[in-house]
């Protein structure tokens, strides 16, 4: 009973794994997203690579990316194929102070 289990749990662990989304899957979501927002733009993956600074993040069972184009930056969780997105935000730009 104990050595079925414990198969079970690694081949569930295994799936996991396997199915943790790669960069490109995020990249995709990210120019679906954008096409929604924006319906007449349309950005291919390489467009968002060259415009955008981004940060994958895979760990073992889930990742995380967040891509950031100027003021906007926007970040999803990945776990089982699936990638959800988490927030967005609008960072405004601070201007230097000078003091005299």
């Amino acid at each position: 009973m104990t050595r079925k289990l414990l198969i079970v749990l690694i081949l569930a662990l295994v799936v996991v794994v396997l199915l943790t989304p790669k960069q490109d899957a995020f990249f995709r979501r990210l120019a679906a997203d954008y096409g929604e927002l924006h319906q007449n733009a349309d950005l291919s993956i390489n467009d968002l690579h060259a415009l955008g600074d981004f940060k994958f993040q895979n760990r073992v069972v889930y990742s995380h990316f967040e891509y950031q184009f100027g003021n906007i930056s926007v970040s999803y969780f990945g776990f089982l194929s699936f990638v959800i997105f988490e927030k967005s935000e609008f960072k405004e730009q601070r201007t230097p102070t000078i003091t005299v």
